[in-house]
């Protein structure tokens, strides 16, 4: 094409353009310009094609190719191999490599096409978008996205897209999801939706939608489940807090459970508290009964709070109408139940308006590399309108049958050897003790 023709070609390009504007109505204008490459061959003569297709009322249609395509929308900007435009809808369609551009994202796509009287974007094939500002993409076959003035641009993707998003900014470690359905909006908010998926190296978690905001705060609903190192809760929703690229803080709401490698806990709400990416803290409490179980032990109450050292139990403490039970050991994936004590008259139990359990964990046989054992208890208190009943063999040369001990005090607390109770010890108390009677003794 001769230099003449391609200024010829410009000059339709921009009459073409004007009437755009206009038809728009105060919508961004889309412009069209074509950037003449070098063709191979032909004498190394610069190539460029057009095809403008008269419609009714003076309408045209313009088919653009041959060279590298540039389309100016508004403060956005689109390349492509080629495109058409349809200027008397104000729409433009990039085809090929096409990238897209503007103030808060960067776009690649096969396709692109931009609807001027909207203000809409539509990106199909092998899409993956960028947010400029907090540094999440999002990859998926479909994207399509609108700036509106009262909420601000939305995008939204199908066909089950990825996204990567940062915790709290640009270089933080980022949650990574997949789901039927992904949205942002705004600049500091997306949304996933149909099973949910998220990885991170901390946890794992999956849910039925899940909203992810800029100040490193996650909320899952239907039934999440979030796992990391050591614990598993779940519960009607779970929200996960995050500062400093750590995990901090997780909170599970209704029919809310955690588990952890020797524990169970159940109650209303449950929350987790981290530091260096283990559980440090876990505290539960609601209109409902809370109840926690390690091993055969069980303790409930209207609130649990439990302390753990490398994910382990250092102490438990219940508060209100407070239970400790000695049970059969939990079956887990079933409900907890709390334990009735007088089921069972062979059963040891405390009771009082609060009580303290102490556990110390076994140390690991390093040289058979032999896992730790469960937490057993140290001691058991109970403070206030305190009762208990244990039952403990204290001379098997004597009898093998237990003694029995009944106490009602303000203090009572409850001594252990090897997991099993070896003294009790009470203040301001009244009690029963019995012994069993020796063999000959005649009963």
């Amino acid at each position: 094409m001769s230099l003449p023709r391609i200024r010829a070609v410009l000059a339709i390009l921009a009459v073409l353009a004007l009437p755009e504007s206009a038809g728009a109505q105060g919508a961004p204008s889309c412009q069209l310009r074509v950037r003449v490459v070098q063709a191979s061959g032909s004498g190394g003569q610069p190539r460029s094609n057009m095809l403008a297709v008269p419609g009714s009322e003076g309408q045209y249609a313009m088919h653009l190719g041959g060279g590298l395509v540039i389309g100016q929308c508004g403060d956005a900007t689109m390349t492509g191999d080629s495109a058409v435009h349809l200027e008397h809808r104000a729409e433009a369609r990039m085809i090929g490599s096409v990238r897209y551009r503007d103030t808060t994202r960067v776009l690649d796509a096969d396709t692109v096409t931009y609807y001027g009287m909207t203000d809409r974007v539509i990106a199909v094939g092998d899409v993956r978008l960028e947010r400029l500002r907090s540094g999440a993409t999002l990859e998926g076959p479909r994207v399509d996205f609108m700036r509106t003035p009262l909420q601000g641009n939305r995008t939204i993707a199908t066909g089950r897209p990825h996204m990567v998003l940062p915790t709290g900014g640009p270089g933080t470690e980022p949650f990574l999801v997949d789901a039927d359905q992904a949205e942002f909006l705004g600049e500091d908010r997306a949304f996933a939706r149909g099973n949910v998926e998220i990885h991170r190296s901390d946890l794992d978690a999956t849910a039925e939608s899940a909203r992810f905001d800029a100040d490193g705060v996650g909320v899952l609903y239907g039934r999440p489940i979030i796992r990391g190192e050591g614990f598993e809760l779940t519960g009607d929703s779970v929200v996960a807090r995050f500062a400093d690229d750590e995990l901090r803080e997780v909170r599970s709401f209704g029919e809310a459970e955690a588990t952890g490698e020797d524990f169970e806990l159940q109650s209303d709400l449950v929350t987790a508290e981290f530091r260096g990416g283990e559980v440090e803290r876990l505290w539960a409490f609601g209109e409902g009964r809370s109840i926690a179980v390690s091993g055969s032990f069980q303790l409930a109450g209207d609130s649990i709070e439990f302390s753990l050292t490398a994910g382990r139990i250092d102490s438990i403490a219940s508060v209100g109408d407070a239970s400790s039970v000695e049970t059969v050991p939990h079956v887990p994936g079933e409900p907890l139940v709390e334990a009735a004590k007088d089921l069972d008259p062979g059963s040891n139990w405390l009771t009082g308006d609060t009580i303290r359990a102490f556990f110390s964990v076994a140390p690991a046989d390093s040289l058979l590399a032999q896992p730790q054992a469960d937490p057993t208890p140290e001691r058991i208190m109970a403070l206030g309108s305190a009762r208990s009943f244990y039952a403990s063999v204290r001379d098997t040369t004597r009898s093998e049958a237990p003694s029995r001990n009944y106490l009602l005090g303000n203090r009572i607390e409850v001594l252990f050897e090897d997991g099993e109770p070896a003294q009790v010890i009470a203040r301001d108390a009244i009690g029963i003790y019995l012994e069993p009677s020796t063999e000959g003794e005649g009963g």
